[in-house]
């Protein structure tokens, strides 16, 4: 495949700035970001820069925010009581948790699979609060957790180099993700698995 299309498996190497030049992301090419193209797992911006683009091609894209992350959120800001957190176990600064709400009744947990984690990413606008929160703060009683991925708010600008381009597994095209052993180690985990926090922290995206 030379050529990115809809329903390719494409993996990318790139570094990621903000408009100030501060690079906030850097992925080499010995270990691509991988994705599954038409399938809105990545910021919109940069899925349109990438179609038709072509294997070891190299350039270089401005994402304004509203095709980025999304605007900043203050909604998306809250303080729990750690009450509602004794089903996670230990918490720590950064750690990165999935809230559902059921009419009155809030519920935070990790999240179980990569799909679910990146699904759960607030990256539009709407009034939708589920999904994914960065613990901020930790107090006495309380804990201060942010909806909002790091980027939100951000004019970004990418340099990006294809580096590969392949025909999807069935069950990859079925999922619309990468298989498991091909994203960023994001299999099984649970709150003691350093990998997945590591990988999280520098790749939650899309």
């Amino acid at each position: 495949m030379e050529t990115i299309q809809d329903k390719l498996k494409v993996s990318i190497a790139y570094s990621l700035k903000e408009r100030t030049g501060k690079i906030l992301e850097e992925v080499p090419a010995s270990y691509p970001f991988v994705y599954i193209h038409g399938f809105n797992n990545i910021i919109p911006g940069l899925e349109d820069a990438l179609e038709g683009r072509h294997l070891n091609e190299s350039f270089s894209v401005d994402i304004p925010f509203e095709k980025g992350y999304g605007p900043y959120r203050p909604d998306l800001v809250m303080e729990v009581p750690k009450d509602e957190l004794r089903e996670v176990g230990e918490i720590w600064l950064g750690m990165e948790l999935e809230m559902y709400m059921d009419e009155d009744v809030r519920e935070f947990q990790l999240p179980e699979t990569a799909d679910e984690f990146v699904d759960g990413l607030n990256l539009d606008d709407d009034d939708e609060s589920d999904g994914i929160y960065t613990i901020k703060e930790i107090k006495k009683d309380t804990v201060i957790v942010d909806g909002n991925h790091p980027f939100a708010g951000k004019d970004l600008t990418f340099d990006v180099t294809v580096v590969g381009i392949d025909q999807p597994s069935f069950s990859e095209l079925e999922s619309g993700y990468p298989d498991r052993d091909e994203y960023d180690d994001f299999g099984d985990f649970d709150g003691e698995n350093e990998d997945f926090n590591d990988n999280n922290l520098n790749r939650r995206w899309r």
